[in-house]
């Protein structure tokens, strides 16, 4: 093991002095450059420049990639956007403020490019990242760094990569911040005068005037279009650009109160720093525990006394090709091009030709790019669909699909492609909820109805995917199940059952079914969130379930509120799901009795010892369906699923001869249940084997995966071998494709593909079982 560079004490970092050994920089607009740090008397305000560089810029793909994001890249006069932004603050007088030497924070893989950018100056700083952790650990940890010596300073935090001409007015408005948050104490933020509705940037709300700025009323979300008109014309309304300016202190207070987690981790990552030079390399051990989370989120939208002050300057992001368009230098037809390129009978296209020669005739109004021998090709007025080419790029080349069948590759599937497209494409905006399905582009797909069921569902999902660590849209969760409590809720008590696409309620019948997935999903909101009105609802449903759905006769639930038949095992396997869940959230040892009153149900009734299968449709008292009005197959996926949570009660109460029952439903399934050629588990199965259904959901193989996960800690052999062949299975035929999130619904017995868009519901089926697996330890070797 490589020794561990020496480390220079924290009580040193402060005093970090001697010029940039790499970089030739320089601050313009003939602004005097200054050795050290600015002095300042009683008045003066000294404001230190952080320049948060930890962006990828995925919207200008491929130009700006993994290696060399956008803010390394010369776009306009032949400077980076990063030596751009760093020349608007000379360090230096400007009217009441001294500009410090600048400090720049950045990935520690991207060290050499970040080193040639800073300016060769004493006192500028480089903090190198060893962890992508967002904007909330990365602000902790230079406001630490500066807070020791410096609490009554200020620090401006700003983006690297934006694009301001008017450096001047820059300034001016930094001055005016600073001269609110001296007064004031306030954390100011920079918000930007919109010029159009635009639903890619947050909006800040102006409150009541403080001096040359607002009180912040509040922070909002990217918003659909009519909101971003609404905001546009209202007038009360700014861009939220990530301009921070605050007291070091006092943003080291609020981080000390709202993310303390947060603050302990990244005081700890400043003084257990490696130092050399002007670069401060992070402790890795103590960066990586910080929460993932952003500034906005963390601190902005919690703190109190927040001000912003109207940008007296021009600002654009430069977040799509687009944009680039708009600022680009253009012929008569409004082309703009860099590099070898020939354009005939072509308007309003921007071309980027750097590694190859790019000819265009006859069309109009595209981006086009050749760049790190990929080709990009997009509508000018779709450019903001670039993000989405870029995640599917990097998802199909560093993904369990390309291949890397390792836990590390599904991790990052799963948390950083798989639920943030849900949690955005699959959100129903202008009607509420959730959508039914996507369409293979990640399109709304057109369905009569949504399922109240689909809801629940995803909520636990989020929380689910919440607790592996991933973090959920600011608000997601609380406006889900918002939704769900205040238009899924029958006055009679129950929620209904489904609704149509604008939102109306279109089937009020109150289905067992749907009632259990409003139980998983609570449970999973108390035990990731804590929250006690999930607890509240919970109660509210099960006793709404005990009075108007329960059959005292002979057991168990009715399948819904108008008592239709026939009755099936399938919506008690999911009671159980529940009540398990409830117990490893709360451990009280009441939902494990309600467990146990199901599998006495599944031992008396549901399952058939002497085939090793489960019956899955029966008259009122419990009887096996046999007159033809229901199908006698039974379903290798439910043979798992029922397997795998027998197994999961019996790690929390003994029970004799549970475990055999479960050994054999999944011996059955296994043998009995898999297509010959895809090795896939079918939909249905006659009870002997002697024919499986043509169709394979995708559900089926998860189910399938989770109950070998179970068995193979149990030791059972040839669990280990399923394991390994549904997770092959999973990310061969059905996952990451053909959206990057998405999947396949269904392949037949062939491995065609059987289904027409990418249902929603199936979230549930993947989650659980992908987090059953990274849970495990498992590799699928």
């Amino acid at each position: 093991m490589a020794a561990r560079p020496v480390m220079r004490p924290f009580a040193t970092v402060p005093g970090v002095d001697g010029p940039f050994p790499i970089g030739a920089g320089r601050f313009k607009d003939g602004l005097a450059v200054q050795s050290g740090r600015a002095m300042t008397d009683g008045k003066r305000q000294v404001v230190t420049p952080v320049v948060l560089c930890g962006g990828a810029g995925s919207r200008l793909w491929p130009m700006s990639r993994r290696d060399k994001p956008k803010q390394f890249h010369a776009l306009f006069d032949g400077d980076s956007l990063l030596a751009n932004t760093l020349a608007r603050m000379p360090p230096g007088p400007y009217g009441a403020l001294d500009f410090a030497p600048p400090c720049v924070i950045g990935s520690a893989t991207l060290a050499d490019l970040l080193a040639a950018e800073m300016p060769a100056v004493h006192g500028a700083r480089l903090v190198l990242e060893p962890a992508i952790r967002d904007t909330a650990a990365a602000i902790a940890a230079c406001t630490a760094l500066y807070c020791r010596n410096s609490p009554d300073d200020f620090l401006i935090v700003l983006p690297s990569d934006a694009r301001i001409a008017d450096a001047e007015g820059f300034r001016r408005t930094v001055a005016r911040a600073a001269e609110i948050a001296a007064r004031t104490d306030a954390i100011m933020t920079i918000g930007i005068t919109p010029t159009r509705a635009e639903t890619q940037y947050g909006y800040i709300e102006k409150g009541a005037p403080v001096g040359a700025g607002y009180k912040v009323r509040t922070f909002r979300e990217k918003p659909d279009a009519q909101t971003a008109r609404d905001y546009l014309q209202s007038g009360r309304f700014l861009w939220n650009a990530g301009i921070f300016l605050y007291r070091i202190g006092r943003m080291a207070d609020a981080f000390g109160a709202l993310q303390p987690q947060i603050w302990e981790q990244a005081t700890r990552a400043v003084s257990r720093a490696d130092v050399d030079g002007a670069a401060v390399r992070l402790d890795p051990e103590s960066f990586a525990a910080a929460e993932r989370v952003s500034i906005d989120y963390a601190i902005m939208e919690k703190a109190d006394n927040i001000g912003v002050v109207p940008a007296q300057f021009d600002w654009d992001d430069l977040g799509s090709w687009a944009q680039l368009h708009d600022h680009a230098r253009k012929d008569a037809r409004g082309n703009a091009v860099s590099g070898d390129a020939v354009l005939l009978h072509t308007s309003g296209t921007y071309v980027r030709a750097e590694d190859a020669q790019v000819a265009v005739a006859g069309v109009d109004d595209l981006v086009i790019v050749a760049e790190d021998g990929k080709v990009l090709v997009t509508a000018r007025d779709k450019a903001h669909l670039v993000k989405e080419v870029a995640a599917a790029i990097k998802a199909r080349a560093t993904s369990p699909m390309a291949g890397d069948r390792s836990p590390d590759a599904i991790r990052a599937w799963l948390l950083e492609t798989c639920l943030p497209f849900w949690a955005d494409s699959g959100i129903d905006r202008a009607n509420g909820g959730v959508h039914e399905a996507l369409a293979f582009d990640g399109t709304p797909a057109p369905h009569p109805q949504k399922r109240l069921r689909v809801l629940p569902r995803q909520i636990y999902c989020f929380a689910h995917g919440e607790h592996l660590g991933w973090r959920a849209p600011p608000g997601l969760l609380e406006t889900l199940f918002e939704t769900l409590v205040s238009t899924g809720w029958h006055a009679d008590g129950g929620f209904i059952h489904t609704f149509h696409p604008d939102g109306r309620v279109r089937d009020a019948r109150r289905d067992t079914y749907d009632q259990c997935f409003v139980l998983l999903a609570t449970a999973w909101l108390w035990r990731v969130r804590g929250w006690p009105e999930a607890r509240r609802w919970a109660d509210r449903t099960l006793e709404f379930m005990d009075e108007a759905l329960a059959d005292p006769v002979h057991g168990g639930f009715r399948e819904d509120s108008q008592n239709s038949r026939p009755r099936r095992a399938n919506p008690h396997m999911h009671v159980l799901e529940a009540m398990l869940a409830w117990y490893e959230a709360t451990g009280e040892t009441g939902f494990l009795d309600r467990a146990d009153a199901v599998i006495d149900l599944f031992e008396r009734h549901f399952f058939d010892p002497e085939t090793g299968t489960l019956t899955e449709f029966f008259a009122d008292d419990w009887t096996p369906v046999t007159d033809g009005s229901a199908s006698t197959d039974v379903e290798p996926g439910h043979h798992y699923e029922w397997a795998w949570l027998l197994l999961r009660h019996l790690g929390h109460r003994t029970r004799p001869g549970l475990e055999a029952k479960a050994r054999l439903l999944f011996s059955t399934a296994r043998a009995l249940g898999h297509h010959a050629e895809t090795g896939a588990a079918a939909d249905t199965m006659a009870p002997d084997g002697a024919r499986q259904s043509e169709r394979a959901r995708c559900w089926p193989q998860t189910e399938a995966l989770k109950a070998a996960l179970a068995f193979e800690r149990r030791g059972l052999v040839g669990a280990a071998p399923l394991r390994a062949q549904m997770i092959d299975l999973l990310f061969g035929r059905y996952l990451g494709q053909p959206a990057a999130g998405g999947w396949f619904d269904a392949i037949d017995a062939r491995g065609r593909v059987a289904a027409p868009d990418m249902p929603s519901s199936t979230l549930y089926h993947v989650m659980a079982a992908l987090a059953e697996y990274l849970e495990s330890g498992r590799s699928s070797a």
